[in-house]
């Protein structure tokens, strides 16, 4: 048994990794535990521009900007009628906030796991979260399966969960909700010789909407290889015929953008099929313990906000801790920790919901010089400005005489 740490935190992803550098940096004993061995493969591979400011935070904003990963300066969304024009993070005028990165997860996972043990945080890897050590309502450590079999025991005040859609504390006390209508599924590979844009447009994101219901990602990554992939409702994948290389397939060809892309093409890995429900855990936090990225909850990968929300929620997780440390808590209650990501996670899902109906029109909003504003906003992960309020208020005055008709 061992007791010599401050905080427990729960998988080496994004989240984990980042809580527990932030952890470190403020002087905390943490120990963290992955279950897999770095680097592996993960879905998830744009970011917004808002996660600069976590990485600066971090300490490795100058390795991203020396890394080979794609600078991505925009995004763009094309209809069956055709492409807008591009939204550039650039429009909003705060300079770290005019670019980021296309990454792939299984090198930029490590840059951030080998950050967290340059701050000193104790990664066992790979090591097994089996259990909970309770006392009374309140946890108090982890059972942990070693990578040799042994079974060995933590004690912390605080155990932070970010072990991802699995969760072991957002299944015991989380009290997971599914958004309703947002119950996709997607398929995606990984593919080489797919042609790209030029200059400042050439690590751009491409959204292509398929239907109401479903579209395709293009993410530009490193090594001429870009990754596609098909989200809509897991009903419809379900009764789609063949295999998910051939939905991928039919669904690349029925965009003519897309496909005239992909003409020489090569898939250059497997054809991979996850889930994409949005859910949320309607509890955060409790005594001695939060969730944080995926395990609190997830949304629709439409504007590649999932970092982004694992960022937000690691860096309020781990202010809640340090200053329950600093006011000397031995039992920390972090229940409502993440109030300001809640707020994140409801701008993002009417930002959401607007994509997938069919009556709605980003065009028009893009045509106002504020809302257009509010958009890039948006888009660069940037929440809660007036012109970012003014899209919001506009969607939800759409869904209100949605209602009323």
């Amino acid at each position: 048994m061992s007791s010599d740490f401050q905080v427990l935190v729960i998988g080496g992803g994004p989240g984990g990794a980042a809580v527990a550098s932030l952890l470190a940096k403020e002087g905390l004993q943490v120990a963290l535990f992955e279950k897999s061995t770095f680097p592996r493969f993960h879905v998830g591979e744009s970011l917004v521009p808002a996660v600069n400011q976590t990485l600066e935070k971090l300490g490795v904003l100058d390795r991203m900007l020396a890394s080979s990963f794609p600078r991505k300066q925009g995004v763009q969304f094309f209809s069956p009628k055709g492409p807008t024009k591009p939204f550039y993070f650039e429009e909003i005028g705060v300079p770290i906030l005019d670019g980021t990165w296309q990454v792939l997860r299984q090198d930029f996972d490590c840059l951030l796991l080998d950050r967290a043990r340059e701050l000193g945080v104790q990664v066992f890897e790979p090591s097994e979260v089996k259990g909970l050590v309770m006392d009374g309502d309140r946890v108090t450590g982890l059972e942990v399966i070693a990578a040799d079999g042994e079974r060995q025991t933590f004690m912390a005040p605080v155990v932070v969960d970010a072990s991802g859609q699995s969760s072991m504390l957002a299944r015991r006390f989380g009290q997971r909700e599914n958004i309703e209508g947002l119950q996709n599924a997607s398929v995606f590979a990984h593919y080489k010789a797919v042609r790209r844009d030029a200059g400042k447009d050439a690590g751009s994101t491409l959204i292509y909407r398929l239907d109401a219901r479903s579209w395709l990602w293009y993410i530009p990554l490193p090594d001429d290889v870009v990754s596609i992939g098909l989200v809509a409702p897991a009903t419809r994948f379900a009764k789609m015929e063949g295999s998910s290389e051939d939905v991928l397939s039919e669904s690349i060809a029925a965009s003519p953008d897309l496909a005239s892309r992909m003409d020489r093409a090569q898939r250059s890995s497997d054809v991979f099929a996850v889930r994409d429900y949005s859910y949320r855990s309607k509890v955060d936090g409790g005594k001695g313990w939060a969730l944080v990225g995926d395990a609190l909850s997830f949304i629709d990968p439409m504007y590649s906000t999932g970092l982004l929300l694992a960022m937000i929620s690691a860096e309020q997780a781990a202010a809640a801790i340090s200053r329950a440390v600093r006011d000397g808590d031995a039992a920390p209650d972090l229940r409502g920790f993440s109030a300001e990501y809640q707020e994140v996670y409801e701008q993002y899902l009417w930002l959401v919901r607007a994509f997938y109906a069919e009556d709605f029109h980003f065009g028009q909003l893009a045509k106002d010089p504020i809302q257009r504003r509010g958009l890039v906003e948006m888009l660069s992960g940037v929440i809660g400005t007036e012109e970012g309020l003014a899209v919001t208020s506009r969607i939800q005055e759409f869904f209100a005489e949605e209602e009323v008709h």
